[in-house]
């Protein structure tokens, strides 16, 4: 005689519960049971339990991984794109999420030529995403603590030796606080970078101005479209796709990256 099973939605709603209560170990467990219904070839359950997860404030390179896999188990090609892309955000150039988002791109309806991008903009971006975010946020606390280390030693040493380490120290860590401060503040506040998003309604209109009038329909776009959003109201989004088109969408046909 079997045990009877408890639906799989009461095991996720029992583990969301328990994330009140204790939040990273809550997190971790509902994040290991939608990896086993992943296993398991349930998508819709673990879609449910990997949402639930980022409901509770968590947010990593797998999660968002995982969950853009079992979004495109179910079809939903617009946000298995924005999740690949979310998991990218937080750790660039991983092979995985990369090679999952290249083949999405591929299939999505919209065929889209990027304009060549001025090379300072190239090498910017390059420069951004050079060091995963741990190793980054670990260089930048360790030239800071070389930074106050080096003031504490010059400011209480009477001995030569320690205070021309203590030099070396300030100089060492301002140079690397300004060049690798300046790049965390980059990737954390988006200083500098514009607002991304993906388009997850099936199609949509996008038209010149912020209206639903369709005299001013410039051309459509489809679920899965990458788009830079330049600015927004409450309703309407002005998008520019990579080919340079510029048009304005209703807020609700996408999602922010």
């Amino acid at each position: 005689m079997t045990q009877a099973r408890a639906p799989q939605w009461l095991l996720v709603a029992l583990v969301t519960v328990f994330i009140g209560t204790s939040p990273v170990a809550g997190q971790q467990e509902i994040f290991a049971q939608g990896n086993q219904f992943y296993q398991a070839e349930d998508y819709a359950a673990a879609i449910e339990a990997y949402e639930a997860v980022r409901a509770g404030g968590f947010e990593s390179t797998g999660l968002h991984y995982n969950l853009g896999n079992a979004y495109f188990k179910t079809g939903e090609l617009g946000r298995s794109i924005l999740n690949w892309e979310r998991a990218l955000r937080l750790l660039p150039g991983n092979a995985d999420a990369s090679a999952n988002l290249a083949l999405a791109i591929s299939l999505s309806a919209d065929d889209i030529e990027p304009l060549p991008r001025f090379w300072l903009f190239s090498a910017a971006s390059w420069w951004v995403d050079l060091l995963p975010r741990p190793i980054l946020v670990i260089s930048v606390l360790s030239a800071w603590l070389a930074l106050t280390g080096g003031i504490l030693i010059r400011v209480l040493s009477r001995v030569d030796g320690l205070r021309r380490s203590g030099g070396l120290a300030i100089a060492t860590g301002s140079v690397l606080m300004m060049v690798l401060g300046s790049n965390l503040a980059l990737r954390e506040f988006g200083v500098g970078q514009a607002e991304r998003g993906v388009i997850l309604a099936e199609a949509v209109w996008v038209r010149s101005a912020p209206t639903d009038d369709d005299d001013l329909t410039v051309f459509e776009v489809h679920e899965g479209t990458r788009v830079r959003i330049d600015q927004r109201t409450e309703q309407w989004a002005e998008i520019v796709l990579d080919d340079g088109k510029v048009g304005w969408v209703p807020v609700g046909a996408m999602e922010v990256i």
